[in-house]
């Protein structure tokens, strides 16, 4: 039986990687996806998924992030758990078939700003940017762009260059101008206005995700994204200035 552990909030070993056996876990609950064949496994998933995703994200906490990292990692509030909401979907299988986990401004999920990092055999990968931005966010960063095309085409010019270690990523688009931006449908930002989604992306390899180069791979793209990023929390503390909660979700 796989051993399991218990550690304060903040305090993590360092991170090596995942092993060989986590992505041999995460493939067979792909192949057996039902609560039976988990529930015989979960120590599995405890030791060798939970446990080292934990102690990746310790490595991003305030006393053991890299100087100048914009983010925090919080092994208790950055991780999102491996079963899945299936009250309103038409996909009954209880668990998800990757592991997932965000650093943020605060640690927690829900702070605009992120990096994510996404294990799962042969589709790994990480992210930066802004994901499911609310109504009044959307807007203004819309409005942004509008106004000033060139200023977000040379942020993103560095992650639109054909076979790049970046790329830029949406996940949905509007197949129309949005309501109030129809005026702009010929700038040269047109399609990024449909955007619900801006996130920076790179793809990373099983032998990278297995492996303590994992860490330095997060610190690369949080240094090349800052400047998106910090474009998304300038909209979003305009968007926000007169809103208390804002400073709840930006607190480090």
């Amino acid at each position: 039986m796989a051993q399991t552990f218990e550690f304060p909030d903040d305090i993590r070993p360092d991170f090596h990687g995942f092993s060989p056996e986590a992505f041999k876990f995460l493939t067979g609950l792909k192949k057996n996806n039902d609560r039976t064949w988990f529930k015989a496994r979960k120590d599995i998933y405890d030791a060798e998924i939970k446990f080292p995703m934990e102690c990746l994200l310790g490595e991003f906490t305030p006393d053991r992030r890299p100087n100048e990292f914009p983010l925090r990692g919080d092994p208790k509030r950055g991780m999102f758990r491996i079963y899945r909401d299936v009250r309103f979907s038409k996909d009954k299988n209880p668990y998800k078939t990757h592991c997932g986990a965000v650093l943020t401004r605060s640690g927690g999920k829900g702070d605009p700003g992120i990096v994510y990092v996404h294990i799962e055999p042969g589709e790994s990968f990480l992210s930066a940017g802004f994901y499911s931005l609310d109504k009044d966010f959307l807007g203004a960063w819309r409005t942004r762009m509008a106004a000033d095309p060139r200023e977000f085409l040379d942020l993103v010019e560095p992650f639109t260059k054909p076979r790049g270690k970046y790329f830029l990523r949406h996940r949905g688009a509007l197949k129309t101008m949005p309501r109030g931006f129809q005026e702009h449908a010929e700038s040269p930002v047109a399609d990024y206005i449909k955007w619900k989604h801006f996130l920076v992306g790179r793809k990373i390899t099983d032998n990278q995700a297995q492996s303590r180069k994992l860490v330095d791979l997060i610190g690369e793209l949080a240094d090349a994204a800052l400047p998106f990023l910090s474009y998304g929390w300038e909209i979003y503390e305009t968007a926000y200035e007169d809103d208390p909660r804002r400073h709840m979700r930006t607190k480090t």
